[in-house]
């Protein structure tokens, strides 16, 4: 198969082996794999992850190279609480979460750092665009680094929250009771309360 006719076959910008099959349906496995592996060897291609591709011409979203590694997911934690002002550093990696098992992915797209949380949690996020909403990232966030987080405004204060007051933590109170964490619960409370006085 001719790269042209693949690529034009694909109609997207990344894709997975099993992906790459059905468009090549007439090409026997071991011929597409040898024409991928050759097509990555001439720069046409960029590999993600072991069964996993990119058009090296292409600008794929933050949202398609997500879903292509690993999924299900939605961006939330410190990546969507940059995208909502929440805080000002910029994080060097797309953090997500997931139902599945705690992975890190390097690609030469960028670094993708996937967080399990339980099935009953996963939830409050847009399903076009695979962000979290404000209340659920903020409230991820709180969840998975619980353990190094300090219900005080001493420590609110040296994590330099920014726009709280666009936070409805009735909301993110809903999303937190999913999880079932008293830990969670009182950080919730505590952060509420800086975002009062502040």
């Amino acid at each position: 198969m001719k790269f042209k006719d693949f690529k034009k076959g694909m109609k997207k910008q990344c894709f997975t082996w099993e992906e790459a099959e059905v468009v090549a349906f007439d090409t026997h496995p071991s011929v597409l794999k040898l024409q991928l592996y050759q097509w990555r060897k001439s720069g046409e291609l960029i590999s993600l992850k072991r069964g996993v591709y990119a058009f090296a011409d292409a600008s794929p979203s933050v949202i398609d190279v997500a879903q292509a590694l690993y999924h299900p997911c939605y961006i939330s934690l410190e990546y969507a609480l940059n995208h909502y002002g929440l805080i000002p550093d910029i994080p060097f990696a797309v953090t997500l979460v997931t139902t599945k098992q705690t992975r890190k992915f390097t690609t030469p797209l960028g670094q993708f750092l996937y967080q399990k949380i339980k099935k009953e949690a996963f939830t409050g996020y847009d399903p076009k665009t695979l962000f979290a909403e404000s209340e659920k990232a903020l409230v991820d966030y709180l969840y998975l680094n619980n353990t190094k987080l300090i219900a005080s405004k001493n420590f609110w204060d040296g994590m330099r929250w920014q726009n709280l007051e666009t936070v409805n933590f009735k909301r993110a109170a809903g999303f937190a009771r999913r999880f079932g964490s008293k830990k969670l619960n009182a950080l919730l409370v505590s952060l509420k309360n800086y975002a009062k006085s502040n």
